[in-house]
């Protein structure tokens, strides 16, 4: 019985711990109104961490006390995981972070089941919600641009000649758990079948530590060049979800975030 919730989070999703019990909500919040498939996305989540929980790799793990799901509630989607304590603030070392990422990628490598093929960068859902939402941050000179980038930058991620393989999706430290155990990784709503250079961008973009330093700690890495096309897009994701961010949690330093990723992506272009 849950007594005395506390909310974990509150961003792209909202998570709860229904405590004392050991048991955590996950509940669609901001990925509910951009994408569409919420509930295709956190069944993905939930197929995913199951399989590499059974298969040994450090990952949260689905709950074991309750029906996981996804639910539907009163309009929202949820998903039911396993409490795990661990340090929020923890700062890893760089070299700790790239072996990390390449034994979750060695045990990702057997996975069975379906992955989408294409780069979870969410740009044309975030255009059509600020659109709905008449964002008034973002000029429809900004939205087409943003559009038309992500059809250009996902076409050369995929025409890279990359090998496609299972991805984490989002793998930077801060879904790296720091327990008692040891770290484990959670949230794979991103994962996809694509080249690795994608989940080495999400680790070289980290503002939690030396991003670059934990790269070249990933045995055999691809140089800079080679990750090229990866950087972009998950630059232009960045870029996206910095919008939706903005729209929720209005502050001046997101504002000024936001303009200053606007000014830079234009100026790259």
């Amino acid at each position: 019985m849950c007594t005395d919730p506390v909310v974990l989070k509150d961003g792209a999703n909202v998570l709860v711990h229904l405590a004392p019990a050991p048991v955590v909500a996950r509940v669609g919040g901001l990925t509910a109104l951009v994408r569409t498939e919420v509930a295709a996305t956190l069944a993905k989540d939930v197929a995913l961490a199951g399989w590499l929980a059974g298969s040994g790799a450090p990952v949260v793990s689905p709950s074991r006390l309750l029906l996981v799901g996804p639910h539907q509630h009163l309009g929202r989607t949820l998903t039911f995981w396993t409490y795990v304590a661990h340090e929020p603030d923890h700062v890893y070392r760089p070299a700790e972070v790239g072996p990390l990422l390449a034994d979750l990628h060695g045990v990702l490598r057997d996975y069975p089941g379906e992955l989408p093929g294409v780069p979870p960068m969410d740009v044309p859902e975030v255009v059509a919600f600020l659109r709905s939402v008449g964002d008034p941050v973002a000029s429809d000179d900004d939205l087409v641009m943003l559009a038309r980038d992500a059809v250009r930058i996902s076409d050369e991620l995929l025409a890279a000649g990359s090998k496609s393989v299972p991805l984490h999706g989002d793998a930077h430290p801060g879904n790296l758990l720091y327990t008692p155990t040891g770290p484990v990784w959670t949230d794979f709503e991103d994962a996809w079948r694509g080249p690795i250079g994608w989940d080495l961008a999400c680790l070289a973009g980290t503002g939690r530590l030396d991003g670059w330093a934990a790269v070249a700690s990933y045995p055999d890495a691809p140089d800079r060049a080679a990750l090229a096309p990866s950087l972009a897009a998950r630059q232009l994701q960045g870029l996206a979800w910095s919008l939706v961010f903005l729209w929720r949690f209005r502050t001046p330093d997101r504002l000024a975030d936001v303009r200053a990723r606007l000014a830079a992506w234009r100026s790259a272009r």
